[in-house]
């Protein structure tokens, strides 16, 4: 007996050590963090794994050999979805194969716990009714897979993705409806021997899971769930199988003196434990997570206003040239024109010499407004160039478009009325130059061609459009 003890402290203690483990490496990773525990997340159900195939080994022929197996078979299914869900999110491979699949594994784990569940007690039941059983099971798994989520994970058409909340609603019932099902085989049967003892952890598992993998997917559907405390959720129900399966003696089944003598007090214990320290790191994991998207608001507005000219309200030439860049790599890829125009206000200098430089400012600001009335879709990017030039990004438009919204903007620039000395036509007047990319001319060529068309309608009078061709 004082042995037992000895060694059931010292499995806790195990155990114990390996959350710290967990919990200490990924905070100490930093942005590495979600690797490292992945790490772990994809270990635990293996240790699990282990215990469980070590337990199917020395267990004698019959239903608990048969149960130990198929308990090792759901630990490898979901092994499975672990893993293939650390490198889809690890590498960026978001291909919807390998989604289904990883959730197509997450979904099937549930199916040999259910057969282990509706096995026969039989001591030594027949190996034919076992495997039609698992067809059986196996089939009714797959199509209710299908039936709930519209998808197949061996089609090879495009389909939709499958929704977050309905992937969460479905696990969580999964989840109940295994522990419930586990709960009421116990109570059905004797809780001595091999085979009761066997029910009994499949029990404490099975709520266990379903409380810890419940509070993780709210957190998870509610975007609480990236980094911290709650990252050990998952990994707690397969821990504690780890260490629960190893006190399974040969012979003798459970070794835990508490569960054996106490049944009912020893259960609620562990399912309560489990339940509170759940709720605990949800709730340390929700106050993480206000000052973790507090900040990323912060750096999203940072990012924003450094993507924005501070005068005018529309792009500054640092998004200019991001988003010229990623339209000159699209067009070569899809083989599309590319256009570029180029927007000099005429005689700005003598416009600020006249009215003063917050008349300018203002002018500026006109004219921005001005110039993105003028374009015709939403994917088209207007932007303060530098001074006085503005630029125009047009994907996906030929010449003959191009120069459509150029004097579309003439256009609305005349629309605007805005005043300029007498001595230069009374009104604001702008010009402006071209280019359109054949696809071997780099950015930085297109936006030499372009400033060329523009030099060349400043020296023909200005207040004109000129071609780079």
């Amino acid at each position: 007996m004082q042995f037992a003890r000895k060694t059931t402290t010292f499995w806790l203690a195990l155990a114990g050590g390996y959350v710290l483990a967990q919990l200490a490496l990924t905070a100490w990773a930093g942005e590495h963090g979600p690797a490292v525990s992945y790490l772990f997340g994809v270990t635990t159900p293996l240790l699990a794994l282990a215990a469980c195939c070590r337990n199917a080994c020395l267990s004698a022929p019959g239903v608990v050999r048969t149960g130990w197996g198929l308990f090792a078979a759901a630990m490898l299914s979901w092994s499975v979805g672990m893993a293939l869900s650390a490198w889809q999110d690890l590498s960026g491979h978001v291909a919807s194969d390998t989604t289904y699949f990883s959730d197509f594994a997450y979904f099937m784990y549930g199916a040999p716990l259910l057969l282990a569940i509706s096995s026969v007690s039989d001591r030594h039941p027949s190996r034919t009714l076992q495997w039609l059983d698992a067809v059986q099971v196996l089939l009714a798994a797959y199509l209710t897979y299908t039936a709930i989520f519209s998808v197949s994970p061996f089609d090879q058409r495009s389909i939709a993705p499958i929704p977050a909340s309905l992937l969460v609603t479905t696990y969580n019932v999964e989840n109940l409806v295994l522990a419930c099902c586990a709960s009421l085989r116990l109570l059905a049967h004797r809780r001595d021997g091999a085979q009761g003892r066997f029910y009994l952890l499949l029990s404490v598992f099975l709520w266990c899971y379903a409380a810890c993998a419940g509070a993780y997917n709210y957190l998870t559907l509610h975007a609480l769930a990236e980094a911290g405390p709650s990252e050990i959720l998952p990994s707690l129900p397969f821990l504690l199988l780890a260490v629960l399966a190893m006190r399974v003696q040969p012979g003798e089944g459970l070794g835990f003196v508490v569960l054996r003598e106490h049944f009912y007090l020893a259960a609620s214990a562990l399912f309560v434990a489990l339940a509170v320290h759940a709720l605990r790191s949800a709730t340390l994991q929700s106050r993480y997570m206000q000052s973790e998207l507090a900040l990323r608001a912060a750096h999203d507005k940072l990012e924003k206003l450094s993507l924005t000219d501070g005068l005018t309200g529309i792009a500054n030439r640092r998004c200019l040239d991001q988003a010229l860049q990623a339209e000159w790599q699209r067009a070569a890829r899809n083989q599309q024109a590319l256009a570029l125009l180029i927007i000099d206000i005429d005689f700005f200098k003598s416009l600020n010499d006249t009215f003063g430089h917050p008349y300018g400012d203002a002018c500026l600001v006109q004219i921005a407004a001005a110039l993105n009335s003028a374009l015709p879709r939403a994917s088209d990017l207007v932007g303060r160039f530098g001074g006085e030039e503005f630029a125009a990004i047009l994907p996906a438009t030929d010449r003959a478009g191009a120069l459509a919204v150029a004097h579309k903007m003439q256009e609305a620039i005349a629309a605007a009325a805005i005043a300029h000395a007498p001595s230069r036509g009374g009104l604001v007047t702008a010009s402006i130059g071209l280019a359109l990319s054949d696809g071997a001319q780099k950015p930085a060529q297109l936006l030499a061609a372009a400033d060329q068309a523009l030099y060349r309608a400043k020296q023909n009078g200005r207040n004109r459009i000129e071609d780079s061709a």
